[in-house]
């Protein structure tokens, strides 16, 4: 049986405040008590992850970002649907003023005109998103810690 290979996106978008690291997050309007997710969605024909990921920020939260930084990529196995997913992995680091807002998603996908409630919250509270896409919270801890914006909570 041959499964059925989709090549997604999904981007970490953090913030920096005085008290630490911050990742958006949201819930969409027709699954409240779904995991936290992150923007993400399916590569479009002759476009490559990096627009992608662009893209999709800009139509699930209304946010127009600049650059968007390689993380990783995973292979996500759905058997009972004969699918594979192979995902990769960006980060995004923004100046945002808003800590929560309600944006209703835009595009042809499947969320199209569902309202995604987004809000910040620590990085390091987070342990689960929805469709593992946790999987790299590590490696983006670790790059973050690394960069040339120092960690708050370390430095007084």
């Amino acid at each position: 049986m041959k499964f059925r290979r989709r090549e997604k996106v999904a981007i970490y978008i953090t913030r920096e405040q005085p008290e630490g690291w911050e990742l958006l997050v949201f819930h969409p309007q027709s699954a409240p008590d779904s995991d936290w997710q992150i923007p993400a969605g399916t590569i479009e024909d002759a476009e490559i992850a990096k627009e992608a990921a662009v893209r999709e920020t800009l139509e699930e939260s209304g946010l127009s970002l600049a650059t968007v930084q390689y993380v990783g990529e995973e292979e996500m196995r759905y058997p009972e649907r004969m699918r594979v997913h192979y995902t990769y992995f960006y980060h995004a680091h923004i100046e945002c003023q808003e800590n929560r807002w309600t944006h209703c998603v835009a595009g042809d996908g499947q969320d199209c005109g569902d309202f995604f409630h987004f809000a910040w919250l620590p990085l390091e509270r987070i342990t689960q998103l929805e469709r593992r896409h946790h999987i790299f919270l590590d490696r983006l801890i670790h790059r973050l810690e690394r960069t040339q914006h120092y960690d708050c909570r370390k430095h007084g």
